[in-house]
């Protein structure tokens, strides 16, 4: 990171995060657990300090961001996007998984709830995909769903079903 250009755009993701937020700098220095003069030395206009590693991770963590969208190293601000999609395709093909189980066990039953590949007249891979958008939601895996989410997410999808 350069010393003259670094600091400029650190501050000033330092300070989107506190708009964003609607924080205080006290507010947003007791979120990231730094002191409240810390946080103000890293946010100043002219002559900011530069954060240690400790607060660096600190700040990162409590504000949901990665260190390096945080120091201007990347322009992805959220941490691990591709873990993200990762862990959602998992989440789809476990829940297919226990679909497809369940329809197993319940060959035997006179009135089973998933058959024929499908959960009432739902396909199964319905019932797969509304689980991991559930758990997507639940476990705020993206923070901002937008159209390129989903795009991914539906690619996703397409992948697990070949």
């Amino acid at each position: 990171m350069n010393d003259i250009a670094g600091p400029d755009l650190l501050v000033q993701r330092l300070h989107s995060l506190a708009v964003q937020r609607g924080l205080t700098i006290k507010d947003m220095a007791q979120m990231c657990g730094v002191p409240k003069s810390s946080l103000e030395g890293y946010m100043r206009l002219k002559n900011a300090k530069r954060p240690g590693v400790d607060a660096l991770i600190a700040i990162a963590d409590a504000m949901g961001v990665s260190i390096d969208w945080l120091c201007g190293r990347s322009d992805g601000r959220q941490v691990g996007e591709e873990e993200r999609v990762r862990i959602a395709l998992s989440m789809f093909r476990l829940t297919l998984g226990v679909l497809r189980d369940i329809e197993a066990a319940q060959a035997q039953q006179a009135d089973p709830i998933v058959k024929d590949g499908k959960v009432g007249a739902r396909p199964i891979e319905d019932f797969a995909l509304r689980m991991m958008l559930h758990f997507i939601g639940k476990e705020n895996l993206f923070s901002d769903l937008d159209f390129d989410t989903f795009r991914i997410l539906s690619q996703t999808v397409d992948q697990a079903h070949e």
